[in-house]
């Protein structure tokens, strides 16, 4: 479980950190803005507060779908608050209605990007998995024709 947790944690802080620098990237050019080296470490500091969430998350055992679905929308809302308290904390932008509606719009981008890099990985895998189940069946049926 504590392996788990920390692989979970160092997959969804490379995702969650890159996409975040996508999206500064983004307001940055758009607004011309520069930026000092204490925004980069904030950047990553960022990353990880937001990976401890997504991390747990994925080690809860949920059976039921509806149960899964209210985790993930309590986990976006969590996430949410807390993208927008360390806007605050940082002092990246004041919170205004403007400002509380464009970070709504880049969590969901880092939410999806996140989900979409998490899907193509578990696709890679379940494609491998898939292949060496098929290829030590293959090996099973033939040592079974062999001894018969």
């Amino acid at each position: 479980m504590i392996k788990e947790f920390l692989i979970s944690l160092l997959h969804y802080f490379v995702d969650i950190t890159t996409a975040v620098l996508i999206a500064a990237a983004i307001y940055l050019t758009v607004s011309g803005r520069q930026i000092d080296s204490a925004i980069l470490w904030q950047i990553l500091l960022s990353g990880l507060i937001t990976a401890l969430p997504s991390a747990v998350l994925i080690c809860l055992d949920t059976k039921s779908v509806r149960r899964s679905r209210v985790l993930w929308i309590i986990h976006f809302i969590v996430i949410y608050g807390i993208t927008l308290l360390m806007l605050h904390m940082f002092g990246w932008c004041c919170i205004t209605p403007l400002s509380a509606l464009l970070t709504f719009f880049a969590v969901v981008f880092i939410y999806l990007f996140t989900c979409f890099v998490h899907y193509l990985i578990d696709k890679k895998h379940t494609m491998l998995m898939n292949q060496q189940l098929k290829k030590r069946y293959l090996q099973a049926e033939q040592s079974q024709k062999e001894t018969v």
